[in-house]
């Protein structure tokens, strides 16, 4: 059943993002003249988004063949109210697995790695709960997301990063995996740590280092990191998050062990770069990150995600669109590359009722000579104010329930159609309704609590903080209603011994 979610609930989204990306620039493509940079339209467009969305600061990049041919930061950076330039670091989140899957590559062509290799001849530690099947996981299992992981495990994952990369890997010891090796695609951060650590290994490097030396330099990424606290110096964006509709700054965990899968700090200036390279078989003016074979293997379909979707390495694939988006905890990227035509966009806020998919959609249709208008974007207001009246219904309801516990000795009168009805309503209320919240809400969009809380702060909280008051509550009017059932049988058992 958890597979089952995770697939369906993976697949959805990512069919959101190409209906999104995709019909543009396939409406457009008939007619190739029709791609145009107008700066007004696209930021006025970009403002109307921010607003309806009430995102802090965002920065665009548009490249085309071996040129960025617009990059423009808008809003803030963070509380000090700095302005978002082109210049701004962001941190990436999963667009970050696209680097990890160069730097294997990278060492593959240098004869270091072998894809089709176990992953135990690179690292012999490496186990999981089943040490036999740990054995036939390979290299390319782990670009192409076939290992077996599971998407719930690698967003556990995400909250156990406070670690260096091997101990994170040592501690999968106790992990199941979902599937066999090879038998089909599941999307997991598991695996892009993984090789995070097989870079390491191999290179002889600690993974930040090994991509700093060998693809930020290169590609004169100049204010790319692959630790927080360089990126601190040079101005990184906060991250905000809507609690209850305010957006309001908050910090990242330590995310050590998880920079290879989604952790690394870019800015739009060099993911247009980055962006430059990946559309040139690897080049970026004089210098080569990759051959254009490497290029063109990362970017070839690995494992099918669904009908004409599939994932290659570090890249999700359809017919000629090549994507993929990010999110951590408070942070949004996506990047995309079309023909010889690139964007990505970075935005310093993350809000898990309304995505930020349709504004690459917009601006994608803009670029191509279309019409799009912010109000085709989530109501951000509206999914608050309606969050907030059903918080605020359950909250009254709770208080309700509370103050009746205060005057139930006064009130409740244990008559036997009484206490049925009350016993039914607390297996109801206060004991099936929270369990199913705590055990399957976490199910249908697989992730554990911490990472729910972590995620959607403030509602998150209340899901998990009102079952439980419901157990509480619940074990309460139990003893109560006994109390009052008891009380009532005394008196009758005293009149007939009289």
């Amino acid at each position: 059943m958890k597979f089952f979610y995770a697939k369906f609930c993976h697949i959805f989204h990512l069919m959101i993002i190409i209906v999104c990306l995709i019909v543009s620039p396939l409406s457009a493509r008939a007619e190739e003249k029709t791609f145009q940079i107008d700066p007004a339209k696209i930021d006025a467009y970009v403002e109307a988004a921010m607003d309806r969305l009430h995102i802090p600061g965002a920065v665009l990049g548009i490249v085309k063949g071996d040129r960025t041919v617009y990059l423009k930061g808008y809003g803030i950076s963070g509380p000090n109210q700095a302005p978002v330039t082109p210049q701004t670091p962001f941190v990436l989140g999963s667009t970050s697995k696209s680097f990890t899957a160069l730097a294997v590559m990278q060492l593959a062509e240098a004869g270091k790695i072998e894809l089709d290799a176990p992953v135990q001849r690179y690292l012999p530690y490496f186990r999981t709960a089943d040490q036999a099947a740990s054995s036939k996981i390979t290299v390319r299992h782990l670009l192409h997301q076939t290992s077996g992981f599971s998407i719930y495990a690698g967003r556990k994952g995400m909250v156990e990063g406070d670690k260096p990369i091997e101990q994170h890997i040592r501690d999968l010891k106790d992990t199941p995996l979902n599937k066999p090796a090879g038998s089909g695609y599941e999307y997991s951060n598991i695996n892009y740590n993984i090789l995070g650590g097989i870079v390491q290994a191999v290179s002889g490097e600690l993974y930040t280092q090994y991509v700093s030396d060998h693809i930020f330099k290169p590609l004169a990424m100049n204010h790319s990191f692959a630790a927080p606290e360089q990126a601190r110096n040079d101005g990184l964006a906060t991250g905000y998050q809507p609690v209850f509709g305010f957006m309001v700054p908050t910090k990242q965990l330590n995310h050590e062990a998880t920079v290879a899968s989604g952790y690394l700090i870019s800015s739009a200036e060099d993911m247009s770069n980055y962006l430059i390279a990946q559309l040139n078989g690897g080049r970026f003016q004089a210098r080569t990150v990759l051959s254009e074979q490497g290029i063109r293997q990362m970017h070839e379909p690995g494992a099918s995600i669904a009908d004409g979707l599939f994932y290659g390495m570090g890249w999700s694939v359809n017919n000629s669109v090549i994507f993929h988006n990010g999110i951590t905890e408070n942070t949004y990227s996506f990047m995309a590359m079309d023909g010889d035509y690139g964007i990505v966009l970075l935005i310093n806020a993350y809000d898990f009722l309304s995505s930020y998919d349709g504004i690459v959609s917009g601006l994608n249709g803009i670029v191509h000579g279309q019409e799009r208008s912010a109000a085709e974007l989530p109501d951000y207001t509206k999914s608050y104010v309606i969050l907030d009246l059903i918080m605020a219904v359950i909250l009254a309801l709770i208080l309700r329930s509370v103050y009746s516990l205060w005057t139930w000795k006064t009130k409740f009168k244990a008559t036997p159609l009484r206490v049925t009805a009350h016993a039914v309503s607390i297996l109801f209320l206060n004991v099936l309704l929270p369990m199913a919240v705590l055990i399957y809400f976490p199910k249908l969009d697989p992730a554990p609590w911490s990472v729910v809380t972590l995620f959607f702060p403030g509602a998150g909280h209340a899901l998990l903080f009102i079952p439980i008051v419901l157990l509480g509550m619940g074990a309460i009017k139990t003893v109560l209603l006994l109390r009052s059932s008891l009380g009532r049988k005394r008196p009758a058992a005293r009149r007939v011994a009289g």
